[in-house]
């Protein structure tokens, strides 16, 4: 007599069955025929118990999921995926802290407060666990738990985390050191708004001073647009219109999206302190670029031969210097 497999492990294998089939589906562009599919292997894969079969199939459907930029249905799959690498590596598992911060930037772009701090307190213990609580790892996670406390407004605790996370990053690499850019950032952030733009715009200068020592001009750059954006509301029109028209017609590299932000502030500004003509000379080039934009954000994609094995969290070289801080290379 043959012997009678169990449920769970029949349960399983049905979900590889369907995750394979919703995959090849969605190669082939039928992405309802897909998402049918991959639902229903994540449906089996909770029957089957196992986490290795829900971490798989709640994966293949967070990636259909984003790509058609559904982010909030794809916060589901992507809590299952977490929730299933934490049975499978720990809280502390190298895998659950790359899929958990893929959660923390969703939940940040979906202004989930209550969720993305409790994400972020989880990493910022389990980093201070693995490394040490004097450890960079742990300055990175208190940074990332402060960018939390700035999306709810809770200012005033957000500024001692980035103080404590300041001090830290200060002991380790010394205070000219260009790590010290993401925690002066975060500073100024949660300064201005407890009524402190002075003190705000110093920790903005401080940043910018060691990002430019050390040739970092994308940091700089973004920097320049934070003191930008302080300087129009303290109403300091010409001192922003200086800094905007040296960065603007300097960076010639910079992407469409972010010449097309400042192109549009430059024509503002130009209005703003009287300067009429010179402004409708600027918002002609806005126009230009955001046709640009346009036609390429509306470009059809196509995916690769193969769904990523990683979460898409941005590096830090590439994010805005206002969100969370992830540890990478280029940090």
């Amino acid at each position: 007599m043959g012997s009678i497999l169990p449920g769970s492990l029949l349960a399983a294998r049905r979900c590889d069955r369907l995750v394979r089939e919703g995959s090849a589906r969605y190669y082939r562009l039928d992405m309802t025929g897909a998402e049918t599919l991959l639902r229903a292997a994540l449906s089996e894969a909770e029957r089957s118990g196992r986490p290795r079969a829900i971490a798989r199939a709640s994966q293949s459907l967070y990636f259909l999921l984003r790509r058609q930029r559904r982010d909030g249905e794809s916060a589901e799959a992507l809590e299952r995926k977490v929730e299933a690498q934490r049975r499978l590596d720990g809280a502390g598992g190298r895998w659950t802290a790359e899929w958990r911060n893929e959660l923390i930037a969703l939940y940040g772009r979906l202004g989930r407060c209550a969720q993305l701090e409790a994400v972020c307190r989880e990493r910022l213990a389990c980093d201070e666990r693995r490394h040490g609580k004097q450890s960079a790892e742990a300055a990175w996670a208190t940074l990332t738990l402060a960018w939390a406390l700035r999306r709810a407004e809770r200012w005033a605790e957000s500024e001692s985390l980035c103080r404590r996370a300041l001090e830290l990053i200060e002991s380790i690499f010394g205070v000219d050191h260009p790590r010290t850019g993401w925690a002066l950032t975060a500073l100024a952030l949660a300064r201005e708004p407890q009524g402190d733009p002075d003190g705000a715009e110093a920790a903005l200068r401080h940043a910018r001073a060691n990002w430019r020592r050390a040739g970092h001009a994308d940091r700089v750059a973004a920097v320049d647009q934070l003191l930008i954006d302080l300087y129009v509301r303290q109403q300091r029109y010409p001192d922003a219109l200086e800094l905007a028209s040296a960065w603007t017609e300097g960076n010639a590299c910079a992407t469409d999206e972010r010449r097309l932000c400042l192109v549009e502030r430059q024509a503002a500004l130009l209005r703003a302190v009287g300067r009429p003509l010179q402004a409708a000379a600027w918002d002609e080039r806005a126009r230009e670029l955001r046709a640009a934009v346009e036609r390429r954000l509306g470009a059809d994609e196509h995916p690769g031969e193969d769904a990523p094995d990683t979460p898409g969290v941005t590096s830090c070289a590439a994010a805005e210097l206002t969100g969370p801080v992830f540890p990478s290379p280029l940090l």
